[in-house]
């Protein structure tokens, strides 16, 4: 998302191995600071990016032994906030698992 003409946030779905956590992915991209990972591992958030695992249900017959991924990277300068990043990735990963992306 552009506001006046700056990139601000950035969102992005991707199949990723069923093995892998959500800090191993987050190592793939920027904005993922200082970091926490859920106990779960399903979960990493620092104050300007964030990762979500989707549930085990989540299966693409195109993504076989894949796991739906999302990431969220906040751009905006000046914006930092991990509690607000961990909240919007839990309803982020939520929304996946219920979309057509998981069959």
């Amino acid at each position: 998302m552009n506001i006046d003409g700056e990139l601000a946030v950035r969102h992005v779905r991707t199949w990723w191995a069923d093995g892998e956590n959500a800090a191993m992915v987050s190592e793939a991209y920027d904005r993922m600071q200082d970091g926490q990972l859920a106990d779960d591992e399903r979960y990493f958030y620092s104050g300007t990016g964030a990762v979500g695992k989707t549930s085990a249900s989540c299966k693409s017959p195109e993504h076989p032994e894949q796991r739906l991924y999302g990431i969220l990277q906040v751009y905006a300068p000046g914006r930092s906030d991990a509690k607000a990043m961990k909240k919007l990735i839990l309803a982020y990963t939520e929304a996946l698992d219920s979309s057509s992306a998981c069959h």
